[in-house]
């Protein structure tokens, strides 16, 4: 085979993680605001009505929890600015654009490593999953958490290049990365320290004076995040958080103790982190490499392992106070993947003739027999919470039983791009069941009602069904409707991942029999309500109320203390 044929062959088995990430991406985002995502809609409000330049820079640098968030509220204005409303699913579009940025400097190192092109192809296979799902469908954070990664190890490497026009943009970056989330700041250091060892002494009197000065900016007027747990833990559950948060990407194994997996592998991680980083202090201190390059790779990597290191170090102390099982999120699975790619390039590089091959196709497999494994695990998180942002939307969009939401004609009502949604074609339908208590096709919803357990708690309605079996994707499955004399609320039923894996990989049953539902009362206004099924099949949709039968009490919800 030709070499241009070769390299063909090579890009479109590149392209095949790609596509299936966007098409993934691509079919459970919707544009609807998650959590802190509201708050670039009071950004974006407080930009647009500052009186001068002073209030809109304060608007950019305004501090957010503990991170100065400015690049994303900047792509967020930018969003608005070009077509006129933010739309959160383009802000998710341009975080995982971001992503795929890692991949680029991946053949970069290696190809200055003098690595044919192939052995770039396990990179895409593990870098880009469903693992990822959380941060893949929330705007703020695709943007927040990718680009911190991205923007962060670009900087160490540019900071290192024998070039000044790539140091110069390391200094960029490096700002990229501290106003992106606060964690970005971890490069300064580094950076300094991977200039010491170079060594290159010039570089490092710029690199400690432009980070003195982004230090101050990051710290003027910074006060202590009001969100953040009191720091009070023993050292084992900080071990075990510790140990988490680097194997956190075991979870998606075929295994039936997934935290047990991540705390094995998080201490296999972590020990070879340490063994790699301890090698290369050594191989610099020698300074005896056989091309010029190697040096530059044994730099970047200890200060990738030092960046991801540091991070777990200041994620874990801040947020083991929420619980060990916050660290195996998938939002910070990425730091996981990134320790992952660090070893992939400990193994490849030192390989020589012959071998090369084989070792890659071997590792090809095992990536893309994981990323198999990450998209049958994760498909469960992405269906409930698609599920979770278009219940909740039509929660707090239609405050009366006319179904129909205000028309609000202020400028902050002008700030998001409206997104059709399921349900905007089944509101008579709901209005209809309401009345005569059923609409639609009604075909099975009285056995399914039937099987359907409801137990009113103090604090919320707890319902359970351990028969319902369907396995249709996106918006289709079970919603429950609350009806009384005022209002409607809408929920979800949320499903269960399937633990037979014969099932699951054979006949692509992703869901265990069942679905379970908990409708808290801190989210409902107190008083009596008709409990209803929607059921949505594909196109077919059938709704069955019920009688006045559930009555809520009225129960404060836990407030989160933040600054913006």
């Amino acid at each position: 085979m030709s070499q241009r044929a070769s390299q063909f062959l090579v890009s479109l088995t590149l392209l095949i993680p790609v596509g299936i990430f966007f098409w993934v991406w691509e079919y459970y985002a919707i544009n609807i605001p998650k959590w802190d995502d509201h708050a670039l809609k009071a950004f974006l409000l407080e930009y647009l009505q500052a009186p001068d330049f002073s209030g809109k820079v304060q608007a950019l640098f305004r501090q957010h929890n503990e991170h100065r968030i400015t690049i994303t509220r900047f792509i967020a204005l930018l969003d608005f600015e070009i077509f006129g409303a933010l739309n959160f699913k383009r802000l998710m579009l341009y975080g995982n654009i971001i992503l795929v940025g890692m991949i680029a400097l991946w053949w970069v190192v290696l190809k200055n490593n003098n690595k044919p092109f192939y052995t770039l192809i396990p990179i895409p296979f593990i870098w880009l999953t469903l693992s990822h799902y959380e941060n893949m469908y929330w705007g703020m954070a695709a943007v927040q958490n990718f680009g911190v990664v991205v923007f962060s190890v670009w900087a160490l490497y540019c900071s290192i290049s024998r070039r000044r026009g790539p140091f110069l943009l390391s200094l960029v970056l490096a700002a990229l990365a501290c106003l992106t989330s606060g964690n970005g700041l971890l490069v300064l250091p580094i950076g300094s320290v991977l200039l010491l060892l170079a060594p290159r002494w010039r570089r490092l009197v710029v690199w400690l004076a432009v980070s003195a000065g982004y230090v101050t900016v990051y710290f003027f007027n910074f006060q202590r995040s009001p969100a953040n747990p009191d720091t009070h833990f023993g050292v084992g559950s900080f071990v075990k958080g510790y140990l988490y948060f680097l194997g956190s990407f075991a979870e998606a194994f075929p295994v039936q103790n997934h935290p047990q997996a991540c705390l094995i592998l998080g201490a296999i991680l972590f020990l070879v982190a340490v063994s790699i980083g301890f090698a290369t202090v050594f191989s610099l201190v020698r300074n005896r490499y056989e091309y010029d390059f190697a040096k530059i790779t044994d730099l970047f990597c200890l200060g990738v392992i030092l960046f991801v290191l540091g991070t777990a170090l200041i994620v874990v102390y801040s947020r083991v106070g929420f619980g060990l099982e916050g660290l195996l999120t998938s939002r910070y699975k990425i730091y996981s993947f990134l320790l992952l790619l660090v070893a992939y390039l400990y193994v490849v590089i030192p390989i020589r003739g012959s071998f090369l091959s084989p070792y890659v196709s071997g590792i090809v497999f095992l990536n893309a027999l994981y990323s198999i494994f990450s998209y049958h695990y994760h498909l469960v998180d992405a269906y409930n919470l698609r599920k979770y942002q278009t219940t909740q939307r039509f929660n707090w969009t239609f405050p009366d039983r006319t179904l129909s939401a205000p028309a609000d004609t202020t400028l902050a009502g002008k700030l998001v791009e409206n997104a059709p949604v399921f349900y905007d074609d089944l509101l008579p339908l709901i209005s209809t069941a309401s009345r005569q208590s059923f609409a639609g096709s009604t075909a099975g919803l009285t056995g399914l009602a039937q099987s359907t357990t409801i137990e009113p708690t103090s604090q919320a309605i707890e319902i359970s069904n351990s028969n319902y079996s369907s396995q249709r994707l996106q918006d289709s499955g079970v919603y429950f409707v609350l009806s009384s004399s005022e209002r409607y609320y809408l929920y979800p039923a949320l499903r269960r991942r399937n633990t037979n894996r014969k099932q699951l990989f054979l006949h692509q049953t992703y869901f265990s029999p069942g679905f379970f539902a908990e409708i808290p009362f801190s989210e409902v206004a107190k008083g009596r309500y008709a409990l209803g099924l929607l059921w949505k099949q594909g196109e077919r949709v059938g709704i069955l109320m019920g009688k006045d039968s559930v009555t809520t009490l009225q129960v404060e919800g836990k407030s989160i203390q933040t600054n913006w």
